[in-house]
């Protein structure tokens, strides 16, 4: 007799899981998409991602928040497409790993991935704004990189990033910024990776001159790789690329350190920091711990 009411009801939890897992829906121009087997929750479309809240219990009240998808989500897929990352959109998403910010994203809204377990994070080229406290206490993040599109950081934008020891900014001109936007973070203990021409303006300007300067060669300006696959990244030691192709690898000044014809290089007796794989014409940050 017990089994015979415990079966419908594990039923129907079966059936709410497969519903949760097969999550989506519209909002406005975007479709959303949860897939639990992947971790993963994908964004596409044509247009902005509107701004939400956060509800009581601290997720944001966008249509995939709540505790079941922010305690499973580890990837954020935003596809080419979206223009607009709306504030407090993964609010809450304490598990989130990486995100795939698209070239047609212009505006990262307020406290978008607060707080994330983010570790590295690329801003592409075509966003010129980072709003208020988009990236604040993503504690485990390690790197950030800017591309010159960046006009606007906001206060608050990288507080709590306390674990930052690598920031690339590649804008000629230092954005001028409060001391605020990393707040809680000892910048004096991060290296700032900027245009080799740009150093002295950056040793010049407030809060910039604060962090560990290095010039790099814009030549070999890090960007996404559509053509191949870079893992791990961050990386201990060895790097493996999905390629056929010679890789060169270079320091953060623009040295080209090896070549090798393999589907691997290996970092392991080079010291922590920023280093540049090419392959062909594709070029791809590694970060070193």
């Amino acid at each position: 007799m017990k089994n015979k009411f415990l079966l419908p009801g594990l039923a129907m939890l079966l059936s709410m899981a497969s519903a949760f897992a097969q999550g989506g829906g519209t909002i406005g121009p975007l479709t959303w998409k949860v897939s639990v087997s992947e971790d993963t929750l994908y964004i596409s479309g044509t247009g902005d991602m509107p701004d939400f809240g956060v509800d009581s219990p601290g997720y944001t009240n966008a249509p995939w928040g709540g505790v079941y998808y922010a305690k499973r989500i580890i990837h954020v897929n935003i596809a080419d497409g979206v223009t607009r990352i709306g504030g407090w959109a993964f609010f809450g998403f304490r598990e989130l790993l990486s995100v795939d910010i698209p070239n047609s994203v212009s505006y990262i809204g307020q406290f978008v991935f607060y707080p994330s377990s983010l570790r590295t994070v690329t801003v592409p080229n075509g966003v010129t704004w980072i709003d208020r406290g988009a990236f604040s206490t993503c504690r485990d993040m390690t790197s950030v990189t800017l591309h010159a599109s960046v006009e606007n950081i906001s206060e608050q934008a990288f507080e709590r990033c306390s674990s930052l020891t690598s920031f690339t900014n590649l804008n000629s001109d230092p954005i001028m910024i409060n001391r605020d936007v990393f707040e809680e973070v000892d910048i004096s203990a991060c290296t700032l990776y900027v245009p080799k021409n740009s150093v002295s303006a950056y040793q010049n300007a407030d809060v910039w001159k604060e962090f560990r300067i290095e010039g790099i060669e814009v030549g070999i300006e890090p960007e996404e790789a559509s053509s191949f696959k870079v893992y791990p990244n961050p990386t201990a030691g060895k790097v493996y690329i999905e390629t056929e192709s010679v890789i060169k690898v270079y320091n953060s000044q623009g040295a080209l350190l090896q070549e090798v014809v393999d589907n691997h290089a290996d970092l392991s007796n080079y010291p922590q920091g920023i280093y540049l794989l090419q392959v062909e014409e594709k070029t791809v940050k590694i970060v070193k711990n």
